[in-house]
């Protein structure tokens, strides 16, 4: 089988093996994720597939897929990497490029495959994350738009391994005035694809200007996780609730009805015990680099609502 190669292949690996992410043990991150992927696409299979230069391995998967990685060579996302946009093969038997795949004509074959690339700000294709279904399928436009903005979840997940693993975070940029609620509106924009295909409500409002000194690249990483970490414990067709307010100080409340056992960030950032994997222990540094304090509270004794309120030190 031939197997493309992007044009920036050399550049592309370079930054892949940057990450420090191969053969790494599971993190939850990615397991929401995949899980999550599954859920909306409506596929048994999802996959966190990242492209090495001769094999395929899987920092995350759930469905009946017994590997942890497989020749690049019959991999499915080694074409998918080829392009910017979402690839979608409704039925491999009826594809060119892979109805002689052996993953296709071996029994309950792979049918359904749609990938969506995973790629950095400079334009190298690390992987891609996927679901796969044994009966062909398609996606709606929701689904498509989900897969695609979950796709950025799993880039910004590795990003922030890398700052954790090339000690970029111990380096103290100058920060800068930032507008917290331009932040927080771009990171709601960016995960609205995926409140959209989990029917998920998400609202923003804000009150009076609200300024902080900030790294904007570090802090709208954090803010993404956390936000979206509302997303994920949200159950399908519920809301969240984001306010930015300015005063007392710069604060972000963040409101859904997801349960109140604190993740695992927040137990950082507060000082109780380092986290456990890499991309919470990056948040929490980031976050207390710039200042900020948490906590969460019940908005109603006895409702499963939950009210997390993340406040900066003032301008």
């Amino acid at each position: 089988m031939v197997v493309p190669v992007p044009s920036n292949e050399a550049e592309r690996v370079a930054s892949l093996h940057a990450m420090a992410v191969l053969d790494t043990p599971p993190e939850t991150d990615f397991d929401d994720i995949v899980r999550i992927a599954s859920e909306v696409c409506g596929a048994p299979i999802s996959l966190v597939s990242l492209i090495d230069t001769e094999r395929q391995w899987f920092k995350a998967k759930i469905g009946d897929l017994d590997v942890a990685e497989t020749p690049r060579e019959v991999a499915f996302c080694a074409h998918a990497i080829m392009g910017r946009d979402l690839m979608v093969v409704p039925d491999a038997t009826a594809d060119a490029r892979f109805a002689d795949n052996p993953y296709v004509t071996q029994d309950d074959g792979i049918r359904f495959y749609a990938g969506a690339p995973l790629l950095t700000a400079e334009g190298a294709a690390l992987g891609t994350l996927c679901v796969v279904d044994h009966s062909p399928h398609k996606l709606n436009l929701d689904q498509m738009k989900g897969l695609r903005a979950l796709a950025k979840q799993v880039t910004e997940l590795l990003e922030l391994r890398r700052l954790v693993v090339s000690a970029e975070l111990e380096t103290k940029p100058e920060p800068r005035a930032v507008d917290l609620a331009y932040l927080t509106e771009a990171r709601i924009r960016e995960l609205r694809g995926i409140a959209d295909a989990r029917n998920i409500a998400i609202t923003l409002g804000f009150t009076d200007a609200a300024t902080v000194h900030a790294d904007p690249a570090k802090l709208s990483r954090a803010l993404d996780y956390v936000i979206f970490g509302a997303l994920k414990l949200a159950p399908a067709g519920g809301r969240v609730a984001v306010r930015v307010l300015g005063s007392p100080a710069p604060t972000i409340e963040i409101g859904h009805a997801g349960g109140s056992i604190k993740p695992e960030w927040q137990v950082d950032l507060e000082g109780r015990r380092a986290a456990d994997e890499p991309v919470p222990r990056a948040v929490a540094d980031i976050l207390r680099a710039h200042g900020a304090t948490v906590m969460d509270t019940s908005a109603i004794v006895g409702s499963p609502d939950v009210r997390l309120e993340l406040r900066f030190p003032p301008h």
